[in-house]
């Protein structure tokens, strides 16, 4: 008997640890972006500190998402005077928004659809991204053009 209850908080304590999973793969309107070697996904919906790029977006509905990409622009462009109008293209859908240079690194923030799905997309990378050129690495995963 006791030999069955070890065995039973054996496999028990193994199930707990074995819940500790890693996000594979990100999720960006159903398109599945496998997470890249070497960088860890916060959720379906976050990279952080991959090669020194992060990315997020967030869904909202149309109102929502105008009320939003309007706040967080209004907050950024009064500490930050650098901001430049940008045009991303992302599978297949065009997102506009706004380029902030801070210090070494630039802030994205892109707001559209994609699958008819509102989004906002937070990017923030050592890239100053002018071109497709500019899309290596990771990026190119997630967007086709960039202007």
């Amino acid at each position: 008997m006791k030999n069955i209850f070890t065995l039973v908080l054996f496999l028990l304590t193994l199930s707990f640890y074995g819940q500790d999973k890693k996000v594979s793969f990100l999720n960006l309107v159903g398109n599945n972006i496998q997470v890249p070697r070497g960088c860890e996904a916060q959720s379906e919906y976050e990279l952080q500190a991959c090669d020194g790029t992060s990315i997020k977006w967030d869904y909202y509905t149309d109102d929502m998402l105008s009320a939003v990409f309007d706040a967080t622009i209004s907050a950024f462009a009064e500490s930050n005077s650098s901001k430049t109008e940008v045009t991303f293209t992302s599978f297949g859908s065009q997102l506009k928004g706004y380029k902030f240079k801070m210090g070494t690194t630039f802030q994205y923030f892109l707001h559209g659809k994609i699958k008819d799905q509102p989004l906002m997309i937070n990017l923030g990378t050592p890239k100053d991204i002018g071109g497709k050129d500019d899309l290596d690495g990771f990026l190119s995963l997630f967007f086709d053009e960039a202007s």
